[in-house]
C-alpha cells in the first residue's frame, strides 16, 4: 500500500481573507493487496473520517436565499411580460421567455445550494471504503487549521494501517486447530 498525503491551504470567504485547511490522501493498493481485496471481498471494508467540506457560512445562506428569491421574482415575471407582450403583440424581441428561463435557472441552482448546505448538516463524517479507494484511489478532509490537520493525518494513518492489517490478515485462512483450555 503506498499512500500519499499532503497538506494544502485554500483562501476561503467573499473577500479571500479566511483559510481552510484540507488534507489529500492518495492510496494505491499493491497487486498482491487487490489479489487479497477481491478474493476475500473486502470491497465494503473502511474507515471513517470527517467530511471534506466546511461548514456553510451566514453570507453563504443569505447569498443562496438571494438567488432563489430572484430566480422565483424573475420567473415569475417573465411569465407575466410574456402574457403582456403576447396581448399587445409587441415585436419579436421580447424579454418574457428569457426572462423566464433565467429566473428559473437560477431558482434551481439556488435550490441546489441549498441542498448541498443542508446535506453538510446532515453529516460531519464521510466514509471511506476499500471499493472507493479501488475506484478513486484519492480523497480529501476538511480541517479548521493547519494543526487541526495534523491531528487529521495521525488519524488516517491509524486506520490505514488497522485497513492493511486487516488485507494482510485476510491473506490466508486458518487453518484447523485442536487445544485444551
Amino acid at each position: 500500500m503506498r499512500v500519499t498525503i499532503e497538506h494544502r491551504e485554500v483562501a476561503s470567504g467573499v473577500l479571500g481573507n479566511h483559510k481552510d485547511s484540507y488534507v489529500d490522501c492518495t492510496v494505491n493498493f499493491s497487486e498482491e493487496e487487490s489479489a487479497i481485496i477481491k478474493a476475500r471481498d473486502l470491497y465494503r471494508e473502511g474507515f471513517i473520517v470527517r467530511t471534506s467540506t466546511p461548514i456553510p457560512t451566514k453570507t453563504q445562506f443569505f447569498s443562496t436565499n438571494i438567488i432563489r428569491t430572484i430566480g422565483y421574482f424573475m420567473a415569475i415575471g417573465g411569465v407575466f411580460r410574456g402574457i403582456y407582450e403576447g396581448l399587445a403583440h409587441a415585436p419579436t424581441n421580447s424579454i418574457g421567455g428569457p426572462m423566464f428561463f433565467l429566473g428559473v435557472g437560477l431558482f434551481i441552482w439556488g435550490w441546489f445550494r441549498t441542498r448541498k448546505e443542508d446535506k453538510r448538516f446532515e453529516s460531519s463524517e464521510q466514509e471511506i471504503t476499500v471499493k472507493q479507494l479501488l475506484n478513486k484511489p484519492s480523497f480529501t478532509v476538511h480541517a479548521w487549521n493547519p494543526a487541526a490537520a495534523k491531528g487529521i493525518e495521525n488519524d488516517i494513518r491509524e486506520n490505514l494501517v488497522s485497513l492493511k492489517n486487516l488485507i494482510k490478515d485476510s491473506a490466508q485462512i486458518q487453518a484447523k486447530q485442536t487445544f485444551e483450555l
